[in-house]
């Protein structure tokens, strides 16, 4: 079926960037586009008005939690309840792993955020999850339910089973690491036997890759033989990486190296590869390190000349008064920058607003980073993380993953640049279409066929169990009425 797009914007690819098509067309057949321009002549089974409408590329997610996440719950101060378990309760949660979410719970989660994923604007997503596990790999359960919601869906989603060999435990002269050799390399073995059976199914929509979970979880021999493995297998590798500061002292101690130093001198840094976060590097003042100056770019160019990929998810570490420093320096490196959500809620365009927005605080300069730069960041360079020069762009021969943005509204009535617009100004609830290989699985701002306010009374609820059964609180903004 050939169906085209007339919009009053659309962000077409010339082959080496985006430009931006007043009044232009996009026309796509089946799973793939067939022409971008100003106009088209050919026949068509379908015409799609879409005055006043911004076409775009579908997004892509780059990191982005595929169960429900309570990070939301962290702003405006510090939790009490949960927290880091003893040695001895460390050890028989590894001897007895149990899942924090599994069964109902755990297809309601999926459920819910596969559906605010693609509301949110990503047509391909990089699948995470918080651990959800006592042990040192969470039930394959969890990676087979998201790939089933994947498919049901209709989204296009690179899975993982991740792993660790690590397992953090606290005593009175504070916090420490238990090794287990062996248990680490068990869940690399489950994580490999997942990607040989899952993927390129769902009609190539869904992928895999390799998710060593934490950087300061996993031994230098577990990441060398996931290295291996992933060039072995053909699958891209994603990792947390220096996302908190006691992790990057820890890597000092152990080996004289910032984190990012420590992974490129052991050879695991390479395109195809995704450190998410970052915050912690030699460029960081925050963040010394010996025989190194004040924000020493080193760590920054090894990232740049070995092709690996920053996934930058800024509105998390923003609610708890933390950004990356810093997007502009990253980027004048050449490295390349893909742009994730993280957690609640899964926005892509309040992702790049945050992104843009912290990026300029960082430099104290407002054309430190522009929208241009988080749009390419949240398209190209996601694309380009992934190794997959067919998303992230509308050109003949590009996948059909196609955006449509209401700027119709008086919050998005200024469109004299609608990229903009777009980024600054609106939200996903101006997201009117989403489609994904060619069919739409948003339409009219809604997933057809589900119920979208009983599924999240649902997820609510999931979530207060999961709150109650760890006991964590964090501060209310207001007292509870009482009689």
């Amino acid at each position: 079926m050939r169906t085209v797009i007339k919009g009053s914007w659309v962000v077409g690819y010339d082959g080496e960037e985006h430009r931006l098509i007043r009044d232009g067309v996009v026309v796509y057949e089946d799973d793939r586009v067939i022409h971008v321009g100003k106009g088209y002549d050919g026949e068509a089974d379908e015409v799609v008005e879409a005055k006043g409408r911004l076409v775009i590329p579908g997004l892509v997610n780059i990191h982005a939690v595929t169960s429900i996440d309570i990070v939301h719950f962290r702003i405006d101060g510090v939790g009490v309840g949960g927290g880091r378990g003893s040695k001895e309760s460390m050890l028989e949660g590894l001897r007895r792993p149990h899942a924090y979410l599994e069964g109902e719970d755990l297809r309601v989660s999926a459920e819910f955020c596969l559906a605010a994923l693609l509301k949110g604007g990503a047509t391909t997503i990089g699948e995470i999850t918080a651990f959800g596990s006592t042990g040192l790999q969470p039930p394959r359960e969890q990676a087979e339910t998201f790939t089933e919601m994947a498919g049901r869906f209709g989204a296009r989603m690179y899975v993982s089973h991740p792993y660790i060999d690590m397992k953090k435990y606290s005593d009175g002269s504070g916090t420490h690491y238990h090794h287990d050799e062996e248990g680490g390399l068990r869940g690399l073995e489950e994580a490999v036997k997942f990607c040989k059976e899952y993927e390129g199914t769902h009609d190539d929509r869904v992928r895999t890759m390799l998710f060593p979970y934490m950087f300061d979880a996993c031994s230098e021999g577990l990441l060398r033989e996931t290295r291996a493995r992933a060039d072995e297998l053909g699958v891209p590798v994603h990792m947390h990486t220096a996302q908190y500061l006691p992790e990057f002292y820890e890597t000092l101690r152990r080996h004289g190296k910032t984190p990012v130093h420590f992974l490129h001198d052991v050879g695991f840094l390479a395109p195809r590869t995704i450190l998410t976060h970052l915050l912690y590097t030699s460029l960081n003042p925050v963040s010394q390190a010996p025989n190194t100056d004040v924000g020493d770019p080193r760590d920054v160019e090894m990232l740049a000349m070995t092709g690996t990929t920053l996934g930058h998810t800024p509105a998390v570490w923003a609610r708890v008064g933390l950004g990356l420093h810093s997007y502009a320096r990253f980027r004048d490196a050449g490295v390349n920058i893909a742009i994730g959500t993280d957690a609640f809620p899964m926005d892509m365009i309040m992702e790049m607003r945050c992104a843009a927005t912290m990026g300029k605080a960082a430099e104290r300069n407002r054309a430190a980073v522009t929208a241009g730069d988080v749009f390419n960041a949240a398209t190209l360079g996601g694309a380009k993380a992934l190794g997959r020069p067919d998303l992230g762009r509308l050109a003949p021969g590009s996948k059909a993953d196609i955006v449509v943005v209401n700027l119709t509204g008086l919050h998005t009535a200024l469109t004299f640049d609608p990229i903009k617009t777009m980024v600054y100004w609106a939200s996903q609830r101006d997201i009117e279409t989403v489609i994904v290989d060619g069919r739409k699985v948003v339409e009219n701002g809604r997933i057809p066929g589900l119920d979208e306010e009983a599924l999240a009374r649902r997820a609510d609820e999931v979530n207060h169990r999961y709150a109650e059964r760890t006991g964590l609180r964090y501060p209310t903004s207001l007292r509870d009425w009482e009689e």
